[in-house]
Parts: C-alpha cells; structure tokens; sequence
C-alpha cells in the first residue's frame, strides 16, 4: 500500500484501509493484560538493577572515597550497617599522604599497582561465530562468539571510538580491539576494579584527533590510594553476590521481552489464543497458551 517513487511512504489516510483481526471483549482484554503484566515485570527488574548498582557503588564510596569506617572508628565508633568482623579490618586513625590524609597503612602508589588494562582482539564480523560468550566493544555488548579470550569476572572500558563506559562481565568474554581489559588485578578485582574505573574521568584523557582514543599508560601512572587486601576483599564479597542479582534480573527480564515479542504478534493474528477462562493478570503469564487442536505452548 506505499506509495512514492523514489522514497516509499505511507498515507496517513490508507490506516483505514486496513483489515485488522478482532477478538471478542474478553479476548482483546486479556491479550492487552498481558502485554501490561509482562512490561510491567521487564521494568521492575531494570529499575531493581538500577538500584542494585546504585548500592554497590555507594558502598565502594563509603568505604573507599570517603573512608567513612576510619572515620567512625576514630570517633570509637562501630560503623553504620558493617558487623565487628568487618570493621576490624579498617584502621582507626589515619596518616599524611601526597593525596592528603589517608587510612593508617594504606599506601598512596600507581592505579597498574592495582590493575592492568591491555588492548583487546581483534575479530572481523565475517570472522564471529555466535555462541556462549559476549563479545564486549568500546559502546558495550557487541554479539557473541563461540571462542572467549578472557576468563570472567572480567571490566572492560573503551579504547577508541567511545570513552567512559565500563562493563563487568562476570562468565568469559571476548574483548574487542576497541576496548582495553583488565589482564591482571594486582592489588584490585573484578567489582573493586569496576567501580574505580566508573569514578574516574575516562573521557578526559583522550589522546585522539579525528577519533576519541584512551592510552592505558596515561592512566596507569595516576596516583591511588591501595586499600589492604582484606578489606578488598571484603568489598568484593558484597558486591559480587549484588552484581550477580543484576545478571539474573537482566537474564530475565531478556527472556520476558522475547517472549512478549514472540508471542503478542502471533496472539493478535490469531495464530495463538488465550484460554477463555483466563481473568487476571498472574494468570496470563503463568498459563499455558495454546494453539487451536494442538499442544499447548508454555509461557515460561
């Protein structure tokens, strides 16, 4: 029904034109239902990721940036929301520095003395395979290959194109030439290393013209401030177990928006239908839907 020549266009005036399928009141309700409850439950997992990210960073603040433990055990204090076994690893004072006051022991060296980042792969499109592990681009996930180059968990962050984005992946990856990985964490890992990389100024040090280019030298010299172990690793205790809830409500919010999109399209042409008995909406998620004179199909 488009009509032009050289650019195919649509008449705002043919919509009428158009034959849809129509379901009975019931019918057209629960299919509607079920569009909303699946939506619905899509941006409850995202939101609830938002929030889960929210925390871990805050609390790699608080702990890190802030030193809000020191500071509480300095005034004999035990430290909001921590239990005594965790608080006992933070000092109780602290001590002049090149960075200014600083926990007691900590010490003030190099970001590599805590990770190293290295240039990513290569790998044409013509040469990706789809299969079980991400690949991970400069912008982000970039498809899937059937190879992994990198062991998870795993920070990724932009080389050349686009600065300032890092991405924890916590099964095996493939990361892109456009991107820089962490190779090794010396005094960091995986969350630790991806909060410190998210805090810092990514953008500021391209060394690009034409093209936003990040050279891991000129941020591997820069002066941080080395927790002990212990308490990077109790960090890393917390925010794996959060990081870990964000992949599962990612897994499957993914999975429910494909089963929107598989599924309303054929509802609403009426390859599938909706038992009449179905009246709310945790019963449209749940119940089988069936195909007329065969086997139902299940929405799980």
């Amino acid at each position: 029904m488009h009509v032009g020549s050289l650019i195919p266009h649509f008449k705002k005036g043919d919509f009428g034109k158009l034959l849809i399928p129509r379901f009975d009141g019931a019918q057209e309700e629960a299919i509607g239902d079920l569009y909303f409850e699946l939506s619905l439950r899509i941006r409850n997992l995202l939101e609830a990721n938002a929030t889960l990210e929210a925390i871990a960073q805050a609390l790699f603040k608080s702990w890190f940036v802030d030193f809000d433990p020191v500071r509480a055990k300095c005034q004999g204090l035990l430290p909001e929301g921590m239990d005594e076994a965790t608080a006992a690893l933070f000092p109780d004072s602290f001590e002049e520095s090149e960075l200014g006051l600083v926990p007691k022991g900590w010490k003030v060296k190099k970001l590599e003395d805590l990770l190293v980042l290295q240039r990513g792969f290569d790998l044409p499109t013509q040469d990706r395979v789809p299969g079980a592990f991400p690949i991970i681009a400069a912008s982000g996930p970039s498809g899937t290959h059937q190879l992994a180059m990198a062991k998870g968990p795993g920070v990724v962050t932009g080389r050349s194109g686009v600065l300032g984005r890092v991405f924890l992946e916590l099964g095996d990856y493939w990361p892109l030439n456009t991107a820089l990985w962490i190779k090794e964490f010396r005094g960091a890992t995986a969350c630790f290393a991806y909060e410190t990389l998210r805090l810092l100024d990514l953008k500021s040090f391209n060394a690009g013209s034409a093209v936003p280019t990040l050279n891991r030298n000129h941020i591997h010299g820069l002066p941080y401030v080395i927790p002990s172990r212990r308490c990077v690793e109790a960090y890393e205790e917390v925010a794996l177990r959060v990081h870990q809830r964000v992949r599962a409500n990612t897994e499957q919010a993914e999975s429910l928006s494909a089963l929107r999109d598989t599924l309303l399209p054929r509802l609403i042409s009426g390859q599938l239908r909706l038992p009449e008995t179905l009246t709310d909406n945790e019963a449209i998620v749940a119940h089988p839907f069936a195909r007329d004179g065969t086997e139902p199909l299940h929405a799980n």
